[in-house]
């Protein structure tokens, strides 16, 4: 992947990370036969929804990669992972949204290999169940955001619909 420079006044998000979140995220969720909607994208590390998994990323860059979600959204992205529904939380179906982070995380890993971002390795997959959070970072932290539509998902649950993948990352200087 060759580096895209920011032109001066427009959004300081790197486009090299929008690109490998959103393709990272359609090949994780190959699986689920959904490919969500790239809707937004921002450069803060807000969650907004009471699901989030997080995996560490370790490499020439180190960081991390959040998905944030509602309940329903996590439901129904486990659901079509186990090709069942899913009616509640269960052990079964938080494996089953963690396996989903960890198939984002690795798809996006792959897809900054031949950038500044480089990542060699994921961390094992944690689960965050509660109220909303934000996450702030020292200075030197490159964090981009993006918002997807499960466009597939019945209109009546539009709030629920959207969830977000947020890689942030410190470059190795050095």
């Amino acid at each position: 992947m060759t580096e895209v420079e920011t032109p001066k006044n427009e959004l300081a998000i790197n486009p090299n990370l929008i690109t490998a979140l959103i393709q990272g995220t359609n090949q994780g969720l190959e699986m689920t036969g959904l490919v969500p909607e790239a809707v937004g994208a921002s450069n803060l590390a807000q969650t907004r929804r009471s699901i989030s998994v997080l995996i560490g990323l370790v490499g020439d860059s180190n960081g991390t990669l959040t998905v944030n979600m509602s309940e329903r959204a996590m439901l129904y992205l486990s659901g079509k992972m186990l090709f069942e529904d899913q009616e509640e939380v269960t052990e079964e179906n938080v494996d089953a949204i963690c396996e989903i982070g960890n198939m984002i995380a690795g798809c996006t890993k792959e897809a900054l290999t031949d950038s500044k971002y480089a990542v060699e390795n994921i961390s094992v997959p944690s689960m965050i169940f509660g109220a909303k959070y934000d996450v702030h970072f020292t200075r030197g932290i490159d964090t981009c955001t993006i918002e997807f539509s499960l466009t597939d998902m019945p209109f009546a649950f539009f709030d629920d619909r959207i969830f977000t993948v947020t890689i942030s990352l410190l470059r190795r200087v050095a």
